[in-house]
């Protein structure tokens, strides 16, 4: 009697267990047979006639118009998303569809069931391979608009060529990759690698809160150009384009600019939308050392207004040939046209080949182009001086530097005798003051001097005939090389 009740019971139990087995198997099957047809839903929908959708939300989430050119593709692994192909880009801001450049593909990581609901919410993007040229309204109207950013977590791109104008300036960076992070409308932290001008570099931006602003590390390094920038932000404002902190910068190479290689700068930075204040500059390179102010105009073009005072400058160590390769080859010359500067500079303790000269100052303008030395004073430490001013024109790859000179000395036999000269020479020279005057230009390049005025001692001004013997004995000593127009020994026998 037991026995059968027993085996009653389990024969019950196997029966349960079967069913409810049953039961779970057919749950699953059913669970996965629901996922598979959602999984393949996508496959048997028409995405192409979705295209006005997405491109409308695109263009709501980066204020660009697009225009899907192929058929678009779904891709279940690794993630779900959709393939965009050859993708046109035009303005949103015109009247009319203005081309600014074409992507490869992109790739919208889309959830399945937006995609079946036909609900195509935009949190992360991937570009590759493409071409676009950008103006100076955009990355405004981009942070300015955070409820349409708000949802954007990552912009991913892969060989993207960027150009971006600016007041009629541009930069252009090629073959950028990068991964872009925002945090609710805000730019979180980015990784980029590009080539600025065909010069490769890698930047980093890491942001984050601290009370209540925004603030964050920046770098950009260029191993190529041996250029090293590493900036702390203290108060960051993408809605106004505004940034406060403060920055050093290394170049550890010679650039295109007398003195910047083995230079380090520092300073604080104020950066608004139209300019930025730079305070407390340190300067140290190789050549000189140093401290300063500048400002720097962006509106209505780029202008760049400075004053620096150095010590301690040693010419001696700038060889010849690299200086001659900035007078001479129109290295130092070659300026957008667009671009204005003034550049207010002030030398103490002078170090030179001549030793004529232990302190400097100038006020040198940069304008259409050109260089106007508006003031150079040169000063000995028996208070000589010479004052120079000029303008340096560029045509036809020559470069002429029209001037007027003056040169007060109080005794020339002490201006010359700490010179490298001929000791007999010098000898010779009289204990006797000099005031003089000299017009005329100066072709860089041919290292040719053309006199037009020679003004001596109580006014007197030489004749024509004396101005040609002049010239003639300078171009003579010159021998075309420009160099030697920085040899005080050649100028002995106006003496």
């Amino acid at each position: 009697m037991i026995l059968r009740k027993l085996n009653s019971l389990n024969l019950l139990n196997s029966l349960r267990s079967f069913y409810n087995h049953k039961i779970y198997s057919m749950a699953m099957v059913a669970f996965a047979i629901v996922v598979l047809i959602i999984f393949l839903l996508p496959f048997f929908i028409n995405l192409d006639r979705y295209k006005s959708e997405i491109e409308n939300k695109i263009q709501e989430k980066f204020f660009i118009k697009i225009k899907i050119n192929e058929s678009i593709s779904y891709k279940p692994f690794l993630k779900p998303h959709i393939e965009l192909f050859s993708v046109d880009i035009f303005e949103s801001n015109k009247k009319e569809d203005v081309y600014i450049g074409n992507i490869y593909k992109i790739k919208l990581p889309i959830n399945i069931l937006n995609i079946v609901f036909r609900n195509f919410n935009i949190t992360k993007i991937e570009l590759f391979d493409g071409i676009i040229e950008l103006e100076n309204n955009y990355f405004d109207n981009f942070f300015k608009n955070v409820d349409a950013i708000k949802n954007i977590k990552l912009i991913r791109i892969h060989n993207l060529d960027l150009k971006y104008s600016a007041n009629k300036n541009f930069i252009e960076i090629s073959d950028i990759n990068s991964d872009i992070i925002f945090d609710k409308g805000n730019l979180s932290k980015f990784d980029l690698t590009g080539s600025l001008f065909n010069l490769p570099f890698v930047s980093t931006f890491q942001g984050s809160r601290n009370k209540n602003k925004s603030i964050g590390t920046l770098s950009i390094n260029s191993n190529d150009l041996k250029f090293y920038f590493d900036a702390d932000l203290t108060d960051i404002n993408f809605l106004k384009n505004e940034f406060l902190g403060n920055a050093k910068i290394r170049f550890a190479n010679t650039l295109s600019t007398i003195g910047l290689n083995n230079l380090t700068l520092q300073f604080n930075f104020n950066l608004k939308d139209e300019n930025v204040d730079l305070n407390n500059i340190l300067i140290n390179s190789f050549l000189y050392k140093g401290e300063g102010s500048a400002k720097i105009d962006f509106k209505p073009r780029l202008a760049f207004i400075s004053e620096f005072n150095f010590v301690d400058t040693n010419f001696k160590k700038f060889p010849n040939s690299d200086l001659k390769n900035y007078l001479v080859n129109n290295r130092l010359f070659n300026i957008h046209e667009d671009f204005y500067g003034i550049f207010k500079l002030n030398f103490k303790n002078l170090i030179t080949n001549h030793n004529l000269f232990t302190d400097a100052n100038a006020v040198i303008v940069v304008e259409g182009g050109d260089v106007n030395i508006k003031e150079l004073n040169l000063i000995s430490k028996f208070n000589d001086i010479l004052k120079i001013n000029g303008r340096f024109i560029t045509q036809n790859r020559e470069t002429i530097f029209f001037f007027n000179s003056q040169i007060d000395l109080v005794n020339i036999k002490n201006f010359y005798k700490n010179t490298n000269g001929a000791r007999e020479k010098i000898a010779l020279l009289p204990n006797d003051s000099f005031s003089g005057k000299m017009k005329g230009d100066l072709n860089m390049r041919q290292g040719r001097l053309v006199v037009n005025e020679i003004i001596g001692n109580n006014n007197k001004k030489f004749s024509k005939k004396d101005l040609n013997t002049v010239q003639e004995e300078m171009n003579l000593r010159l021998n075309k090389n420009i160099m030697n127009i920085l040899d005080p020994r050649i100028y002995s026998f106006l003496f």
